[in-house]
């Protein structure tokens, strides 16, 4: 019973970060918020993050042996992307910026100079809220800030701060350590022969999910069985 209002104190820590990073506070604001904020930082969700596996099997892969060859592929590629994630958070760790969302933001603004904010939110797939989110948490800390578009002048561009431009350097660093962490253990003759498979999985369902999305599954399952013999 001592932790019983352990989840309404870490409701009041998080409303202390939530007041200095937001300017205009509402309740719904605080709840997309949260939840943009338990996207980016898994790990506050403590009930999730103390459970450990304790099932029959020695290990979760005899487990996942058991599946099928194209369930095992995509539940792999799903864990290695959160393994990516959860040392990207360790390599960001004390900076100004802490998620490999907030990096990317930056070195993507880098890249095109300047950007909309729905380019960056459609480049990477995400939810409106949580890339607004994050927007907003990098122009709240100082790393980007919003210029008059001179081709259309009801539209704003991000840009990078000199702050910004600082912390993507030091970060750079951090995450150029963890990618060659991340794969130390793994020939690169390895992993670079699968790269070009997963980089083609990736253009053929990105073009399905931005130019289809919102069908139902019925017809996108219609709609991948007439493509497929145009791919094999």
């Amino acid at each position: 019973m001592k932790n019983k209002y352990a989840i309404l104190k870490q409701i009041i820590d998080l409303y202390e970060d939530y007041e200095q990073e937001e300017k205009q506070m509402s309740l719904l604001n605080f709840a997309h918020w949260i939840i943009g904020k338990l996207n980016d930082e898994p790990e506050l969700d403590k009930k999730a993050t103390s459970y450990k596996y304790s099932g029959p099997y020695s290990a979760p892969s005899s487990l996942f042996n058991q599946f099928n060859e194209k369930t095992r592929f995509l539940e792999t590629v799903s864990r290695i992307a959160r393994y990516h994630e959860f040392y990207s958070r360790k390599a960001l760790k004390d900076m100004v910026i802490n998620t490999r969302l907030e990096f990317l933001f930056l070195q993507t603004v880098h890249l095109m100079e300047k950007a909309k904010k729905t380019d960056l939110i459609a480049l990477y797939n995400l939810e409106y809220t949580t890339g607004m989110d994050t927007i907003r948490r990098l122009i709240n800390n100082g790393l980007l800030f919003e210029v008059q578009d001179e081709s259309d002048k009801r539209a704003k561009l991000l840009a990078l701060t000199p702050k910004g431009e600082d912390i993507l350097s030091q970060s750079n660093k951090n995450m150029n350590d963890e990618n060659t962490m991340f794969f130390a253990a793994i020939s690169d003759n390895k992993w670079k022969k699968i790269l070009p498979t997963l980089e083609e999985i990736d253009e053929f369902h990105n073009n399905i999910y931005k130019k289809h999305g919102s069908k139902p599954f019925a017809e996108l399952s219609n709609l991948m069985d007439s493509l497929k013999h145009l791919y094999k």
